[in-house]
C-alpha cells in the first residue's frame, strides 16, 4: 500500500473506529462529516420529524427537476430576503441532484464539449475524479500568493493560456481543505476579472458549505447584486447542511439574465432523466414540507449558527496549538478543515497515530484537520501530543 493510500479519508477513518471500537481515547480528525460533542452525527430535529414522519408520503417518482415545493423551499432557503430581488433582476434554473457532487457533475457534462474546467492548485480531490467522468478536460491555477491571499495574477495568466472557453470553479467558503475564505474585495475583483472577458469565462460557486460560514449573507448579497456576462452556476448540498451525509440531496443552481433564452432546465431534466430517472423523492419531498414550515426553518437556522460557532471555536484552537507548535498552515476563516504544512508529512502522520491521532493526507508536505469531527476536549490533547 503507498502512502496515499494508507493516509487516504477511508483508510484512516477505518483505523481511527477501530481503535474507539476498543474503547481507547482517539482524536478522529479524519472524517468530514459534522459530530456532536458525544460523537453523535450532527443533525437537526425539525428536518428530521419532516422526512421521518412523511416517509410514506414519497414513494411516488418525482419529477425530473424535484418537487417543486423542494426547488421553491432551497431557494428561500438559500437567498432569504434577498429572494425577490434576485427574481426581479435574474432568471433562475433550479434542479434537484443527489448531493452537491452530482450538481458539480451535470455542470461539467454539460459544457463539456465546450469549455475547460479551472480549478486552483489546493482543492477537493474528487474535483478531478468528477472531471474525469464527465469527461470535461481540466487546468489548474495557483491558489495562494506568497503572501498568502488568493492568486489572482495566477488565475488571470491560466485563463489567458487556455484557448477554449473556461469553467472556473471556486469552492468559497469554507475552502475545502482550508477554511479559506473569498472576501468582499475578493469577490468585486473576481466577478470583475471575469467580465473583462466577456463570454469567455464562467463562474461556477461550490457552496457545500454555505450554511456553515461566517461570510454567507456576504456572499449572497454579491450574487444577487453580481452583474456576470455569463450565467453564474451554484452548486449547494442539502445533505452537507443538514447532517444527511447517506440521503443524497442537492440543487444545481443557474443564474442568467433576464434577456437569456432558459436553455438550461430542460437539459437538466434530460440529464436526469437518462441517468437516475428521478430525482429522490423520498429526500426532498420530506424536505419540501419542512422548508414550507417558517418556525421549523427558523429554529433550524438558529441551531445550525450554534453549530458554526462550535466549529469556529475549535478552528480557533487549532489554530492556536499549530502557532504555538511553530507549524505553519493555510489561512482558516472558517468551516469543516485547516491544512498544515510539514516536511516529510506521512512520516508525521505516523508518529501522530502512535499516539491516537488521526488526520488524512494531502500531499508529501501537507495535512488535512477535519475539525468538524473533533470535540472541544480534543484540544487539550492536540495541544500536549502534536
Amino acid at each position: 500500500m503507498n502512502q496515499f493510500d494508507k493516509f487516504d479519508i477511508l483508510s484512516v477513518s477505518e483505523r481511527a473506529f477501530k481503535k474507539i471500537k476498543e474503547g481507547q481515547y482517539v482524536v478522529n480528525g479524519s472524517s468530514g462529516t459534522l459530530y456532536y460533542e458525544n460523537g453523535e452525527i450532527v443533525s437537526y430535529k425539525k428536518t428530521n420529524d419532516y422526512l421521518i414522519n412523511n416517509f410514506t408520503s414519497f414513494l411516488s417518482y418525482a419529477s425530473q427537476l424535484g418537487p417543486k415545493e423542494y426547488r421553491d423551499g432551497y431557494l428561500s432557503w438559500i437567498f432569504e430576503d434577498e429572494l425577490n430581488s434576485l427574481k426581479q433582476n435574474k432568471n433562475i434554473s433550479i434542479c434537484a441532484t443527489s448531493g452537491g457532487t452530482e450538481a458539480l457533475f451535470m455542470a461539467f457534462k454539460s459544457l463539456n464539449k465546450t469549455h475547460t474546467v479551472l480549478f486552483s492548485s489546493i482543492r477537493w480531490p474528487n474535483y478531478d475524479t468528477i472531471s474525469k467522468e464527465s469527461d470535461i478536460k481540466f487546468e489548474i491555477f495557483n491558489f495562494f500568493n506568497k503572501d498568502f491571499k488568493f492568486d489572482f495574477v495566477s488565475l488571470e495568466n491560466r485563463i489567458n493560456e487556455i484557448d477554449s472557453k473556461i469553467l472556473l470553479v471556486i469552492n468559497d467558503p469554507c475552502h475545502n481543505p482550508t477554511g479559506f475564505n473569498l472576501e468582499m474585495e475578493d469577490y468585486n475583483k473576481l466577478f470583475a476579472l471575469i467580465n473583462k472577458y466577456n463570454d469567455k469565462v464562467t463562474l461556477l460557486l461550490d457552496l457545500a458549505y454555505l450554511d456553515y460560514s461566517s461570510s454567507r449573507k456576504m456572499i449572497i448579497k454579491k450574487i444577487v447584486d453580481s452583474s456576470l456576462k455569463t450565467p453564474l452556476y451554484l452548486a449547494v448540498s442539502a445533505s452537507k447542511s443538514f447532517g444527511f451525509y447517506g440521503l443524497r440531496m442537492g440543487a444545481l443552481i443557474t443564474i442568467f439574465n433576464k434577456n437569456e433564452e432558459d436553455i438550461y432546465t430542460e437539459k437538466y431534466k434530460t440529464f436526469i432523466r437518462g441517468t437516475i430517472s428521478s430525482t429522490n423523492h423520498l429526500a426532498n419531498g420530506g424536505l419540501g414540507l419542512f422548508f414550507k414550515d417558517e418556525e421549523a426553518v427558523k429554529k433550524v437556522k438558529r441551531d445550525i449558527f450554534n453549530q458554526t460557532e462550535r466549529i469556529l471555536r475549535i478552528g480557533n484552537g487549532v489554530k492556536e496549538i499549530l502557532k504555538e507548535k511553530n507549524i505553519q498552515y493555510y489561512p482558516y476563516s472558517s468551516g469543516f478543515y485547516i491544512t498544515f504544512i510539514k516536511e516529510d508529512a506521512p512520516s508525521y502522520l505516523e508518529y501522530l497515530e502512535s499516539k491516537n491521532i488521526y488526520f488524512t493526507l494531502i500531499d508529501n508536505t501537507t495535512i488535512r484537520i477535519a475539525i468538524c469531527s473533533l470535540k472541544e476536549s480534543d484540544l487539550t490533547y492536540l495541544k500536549e501530543n502534536l
